[in-house]
């Protein structure tokens, strides 16, 4: 239960002391007895519930409100009240609590027990009446929350019953809280005998809840008959709202409570808090999620998580503040810790110690971050370890075995993945099916998306769950059946149509969806000592992934980094498809390796008689080609493609064919031909319903425009096919585009509007390797501008980036570089040219981008 402040408690006395709260001070004899501020709060609390049991967590909550500490400061201050009242004045219960037992004369909490019948609760209608709730005197600020409260709000409004049903740690207490708060100030004509909160999380077994309800309630439960019976009879003639809180571990018990006290008292309410639902009869289930993560920086401060995070760093370090230069740290520790408040918390109070950057250094390692202090009082939220640990307790021995093999997924994944990875010899398919449900209910495992879902575990769950599978032994084996798993799935998506529009139309949404379970199962089988093929399987159809999520450049460095796993032995179909996914994914980078991918690639396929795959090969070896090899290399590669066309042959290979000839018929300045085989292009695309590939392939109508002094026509239909990508949701499509804008603008005199294109390409372009592209136009708007050093630098670094990776440039820009050349050689004399040229070699790729375009 969240912060709450200590119960009201008047002037009163008990033996030879007396008590008075509001001065806080208390007497013996007569005399002022000196005591320590938390034992003076720790009476108060025990005194206004005199006779009555109170829970260890209760008196955590009101004695020590907004903070986490261990259980034996609270036996402590016992300690010293039993020394000072006598060991008779407190009463402990093992493992429960504790009563004050001293008779006390004049104190409110203490209710009145009525004479009664003998089988009939006893029970002081109008002490409950006058006290109205026990419900703390203030409430903690919520953060994040109110659509929340309101909705919760509303189900309440028509329903008799309600569960919020969330992950151990997601806030469902300070939801119900409020909740119950509000109900209390907006609705006490409707609870005249007021709103209740019931604590079950110290309740060890099912017989004992109704038991709880009623020392709440103040009612005295007979011997003679069962506690839920004496606590329906209580309730039959009330209007009141009861919160039972914490119900994971008794479900059962607790529904079977509730359909017994809601048909036997129609003026109750009952609203419960558990990690899953309680199938109560006429049940509504409320699911909580996480706190709202902002999308970007600059909706930081508007976001829930990052309120709570801010709102807690400051209850411990003052002078903390979001600022720019640590609202970035902020954020990612709020969504690295997926909105979950508990962890927010745990992480805030980190702050005095780590600052923000260093907490999102170390939240690699949770459970030895999330520790110490924080706003939450109960005994098992002290620690996020110990949360989870409640949860996982909670959990049968094959509800455990599905919950740890899970956490070998990275982000999130399908139902038929999972079946396949958690299966072993006790649970089958259809084990896994029904376990992986009972997750789901239980709020360990979240269910996204509509209507087919997706499964995740919370990174701080999945934290948890990985170092139970470490502790099992089961680590290699899990992991092995997850990159098994996804390489079935990755073959399946290759046999689907590659092609943009399949990709922007959600065909392939699937495969973008495994990037992170990609990147973990190529990360572990590469390491593993048996993953050589595993590994190399998984490159080599790993394009619709890579491409469909717009990170060909990330694909890139990853499939060269697996180069060292190619040894002897492996499969030859395996070995040229990684070969050829090489070559596709580095089709517009400036790495040589891609353009001799596609010629081993080739060569492979050449071999396995497989002409579909060697076509594409030879489309990639004609494409880099252009950078890499020489004119008569790439007419080969074109005449042999060109004769394995088959009739039936897809739009898109097609429109390939004749990309890769516009592309060497512009290196030769053929450009009637060219504008000839850019149309062919976008024919096969429009005839083929390519709508995106055919706006892109508008790139190559405007560049031979461009290049025939056709300026305000390439930038018309450049800025039209931009302008219709961006509609479509396709604008990482459009970073070619942008180059014949930033150009064209250039030669047209618009040197601001240039600059802005220089920027909207770069992005777009760096995603597929392709950047090196724009420097040119970098280069050329510095030099237009007059700023010819930083023109020169940016050259030299063009010039130094190219020899490294063996690349002789594209030449194709004619008249860009010849500006160019005649701005830089007319301004500058040869020596000048030269220093600046060394000067750009040795700079970074961000500070030549920061230069040339004058700004961040």
């Amino acid at each position: 239960m969240p912060d709450a402040a200590p119960l009201d408690c008047p002037d009163c006395r008990f033996g030879r002391f007396e008590l008075r709260a509001a001065d806080r001070l208390l007497l013996a004899d007569g005399h002022v007895v000196v005591i320590g501020g938390r034992a003076f709060d720790l009476l108060i609390a025990l005194v206004a519930h005199a006779g009555r049991l109170v829970s260890k967590s209760r008196l955590l909550m009101l004695v020590w409100q907004g903070m986490v500490v261990e259980e034996n400061n609270l036996q402590v201050q016992i300690s010293a009240l039993r020394k000072l009242l006598g060991r008779d004045a407190l009463a402990t219960v093992p493992g429960r609590g504790y009563r004050f037992d001293l008779k006390v004369q004049g104190v409110r909490g203490a209710k009145p027990v009525l004479a009664s019948t003998p089988g009939e609760p006893a029970f002081d209608g109008a002490a409950v009446a006058r006290a109205r709730s026990n419900l703390p005197a203030r409430i903690a600020p919520l953060y994040g929350r109110a659509s929340e409260v309101d909705a919760v709000l509303a189900l309440m409004h028509r329903h008799a019953v309600a569960t919020i049903v969330g992950a151990g740690g997601i806030g469902k207490t300070s939801v119900a809280l409020a909740v119950a708060a509000r109900i209390a100030a907006d609705r006490a004509a409707e609870f005249p005998d007021g709103v209740w909160w019931v604590e079950l999380v110290a309740v060890a077994d099912g017989a004992s809840v109704a038991s709880a309800v009623a020392r709440v309630l103040g009612a005295q439960i007979s011997t003679e008959r069962p506690a839920v019976e004496t606590v329906a009879a209580v309730l039959a003639p009330l209007r009141l709202m009861l919160v039972l809180d914490n119900c994971e571990h008794l479900t059962d018990s607790v529904a079977s409570l509730v359909d017994t006290l809601t048909a036997a008292a129609p003026g109750l309410q009952v609203l419960a808090t558990s990690q899953e639902s309680l199938k109560a009869r006429g049940e509504q289930v409320y699911r909580l999620g996480t706190l709202a993560v902002p999308a970007s920086d600059a909706d930081a401060s508007q976001a829930g998580a990052v309120e709570l995070f801010v709102a807690r760093a400051q209850s411990v370090s003052p002078w903390f503040t979001l600022s720019t230069e640590n609202t970035a740290a902020v954020v990612e520790v709020c969504r690295r810790l997926d909105g979950i408040p508990l962890a927010i918390e745990l992480a805030a109070a980190r702050m005095p110690l780590l600052g923000a950057e260093g907490l999102r250094a170390r939240l690699g390692e949770p459970f030895k971050v999330l520790t110490g202090r924080a706003r939450k009082p109960l005994g098992r939220h002290q620690t996020l370890r110990a949360t989870l640990e409640w949860s996982h307790g909670l959990l049968t021995s094959d509800e455990q075995a599905v919950f740890r093999r899970l956490c070998v997924f990275a982000g999130n994944f399908t139902l038929e993945a999972a079946q396949h990875v958690v299966q072993d010899a006790r649970i089958d398919a259809w084990a896994a099916l029904d376990l992986l449900g009972v997750l789901v209910d239980k709020s360990l495992v979240l269910a996204e998306g509509d209507p087919v879902p997706r499964y995740r575990l919370l990174e701080t769950s999945r934290a948890y769950a990985l170092e139970r599978l470490d502790a099992a032994g089961e680590s290699d084996a899990v992991r092995l059946r997850h990159a098994q798993a996804l390489l079935s799935l990755l073959t399946s998506f290759e046999t689907v149509d590659l092609s943009l529009d399949a990709l922007y139309a959600g065909a392939m949404a699937g495969a973008v969806a495994e990037l992170d379970n990609l990147r973990q199962a190529l990360a572990w089988s590469a390491g593993a000592a048996e993953g050589a093929e595993l590994a190399i399987a998984l490159a080599g159809e790993s394009l619709a992934v890579w491409s469909g999520a717009h990170l060909q450049s990330e694909g890139l460095v990853c499939l060269l980094g697996l180069r060292p796993l190619l040894q002897g032995g492996l499969p030859p179909t395996i070995v040229a498809r990684y070969w050829l996914n090489l070559a596709e994914l580095g089709m517009f980078s400036t790495r040589r390796e891609c353009y001799d991918a596609a010629h081993i690639a080739a060569d492979l396929y050449r071999q396995l008689g497989d002409n579909g795959l060697l076509f594409d090969a030879l489309i990639q070896g004609a494409a880099q080609g252009i950078r890499f090899g020489t004119l008569e290399a790439i007419a080969l590669c074109i005449e042999e493609a060109t004769g394995l066309v088959g009739p039936n042959w897809s739009a898109t290979r097609r429109a390939m064919l004749e990309f890769v000839r516009w592309r060497w018929l512009c290196a030769q300045s053929r450009f009637d031909e060219a504008i000839a085989a850019a149309q062919r292009q976008v024919e096969y695309l429009q005839h083929g319903g390519h709508e995106i590939a055919m706006h892109k392939r508008f790139v190559c109508h405007a560049y031979v425009e461009s290049q025939l002094g056709q300026d305000d026509a390439a930038l018309a239909h450049a800025q039209s096919a931009i302008a219709r990508l961006e509609i479509l949701g396709a604008g990482f499509e459009t970073g070619h585009l942008w180059v014949v804008v930033a150009t064209t603008h250039i030669m047209l005199g618009h040197i601001n509007d240039a600059v802005a294109a220089c920027r909207s390409g770069y992005a777009m372009l760096a995603r597929i390797g392709d950047q090196l592209r724009m420097f040119k136009v970098f280069a050329l708007c510095a030099a237009v501008q007059g700023r010819l050093g930083d023109a020169a630098r940016t050259v030299g670094f063009i010039e130094a980036a190219r020899t490294s990776v063996g690349s002789m440039g594209d030449s194709q820009w004619t008249r860009m570089n010849d500006r160019l050349n005649g701005l830089l050689v007319s301004g500058l004399s040869p020596e000048e040219l030269a220093a600046f040229k060394a000067e750009g070699a040795a700079m970074t790729e961000s500070a030549i981008a920061k230069l040339a375009l004058g700004a961040p």
